[in-house]
C-alpha cells in the first residue's frame, strides 16, 4: 500500500538538513515523498554567511494549487520543520487543517525547528504561531529541549522534568 507523505521543510545546496535529510530515508522506507521547501538557502544558517529565497504564504499557495487542480493532495501524513516566515507557517496549519478534512487519519508529524543552544535562529514571532495554532494539530511533535522550553515556558534541567513537560 503506497503511503504518501508531504515534507514541507528548508532545502540547502551544501549540507543535508531540511528535505534534504528527510526525503532520502523516507523513499528507502518505501514512502512517497512529495516536498514543498519554506526556504532554499546556499547552506544552513549556523554558518556565519548564508543567502537564498525564503518562501511565503503566496508562494506556498501557489504550489498547493498546482497540486488541487491536478488531484494531487491526499497524503498520509505531512512533515513540518524549519520554516523562516509568518504567513508561510500560517498557511501550512491552513493547508494541513484542509488536507484532514480529506483524510481525517492524516497523521501531522511537527519538528518545531526554531533554535537550539539558547538561542533562536528564526523570526521570534513564529514562537505564538506554534503555540497557538501549530501544537493543537500537530499529532508528533520532535522539539530539542531549548524548543520545548520555548513551547512550554518552562525550563528543562533535569531527566525528570524533561519527562514531566507536556506540550
Amino acid at each position: 500500500m503506497e503511503c504518501r507523505v508531504l515534507s514541507v521543510q528548508s532545502h540547502v545546496v551544501r549540507g543535508y538538513v531540511g528535505n534534504k535529510s528527510a526525503s532520502f530515508p523516507l523513499q528507502v522506507l518505501g514512502f512517497e515523498v512529495d516536498s514543498i521547501n519554506s526556504v532554499q538557502f546556499s547552506n544552513h544558517t549556523g554558518y556565519e554567511h548564508w543567502r537564498g529565497q525564503v518562501l511565503n504564504a503566496d508562494e506556498l499557495q501557489s504550489l498547493y494549487e498546482g497540486l488541487q487542480l491536478n488531484q494531487l493532495t491526499h497524503y498520509d501524513y505531512i512533515l513540518t520543520g524549519y520554516c523562516r516566515d509568518e504567513s508561510f507557517l500560517q498557511r501550512v496549519v491552513d493547508i494541513i487543517q484542509e488536507l484532514r478534512n480529506n483524510n481525517p487519519n492524516l497523521v501531522y508529524v511537527c519538528d518545531p525547528v526554531m533554535g537550539d543552544h539558547g538561542s533562536m535562529y528564526v523570526p521570534e514571532v513564529l514562537l505564538p504561531v506554534y503555540r497557538e495554532k501549530v501544537l493543537p494539530i500537530a499529532d508528533i511533535l520532535t522539539p530539542n529541549q531549548f524548543e520545548a522550553e520555548l513551547l512550554t515556558g518552562k525550563k528543562i534541567t533535569s531527566e525528570e522534568e524533561a519527562l514531566e513537560v507536556s506540550i
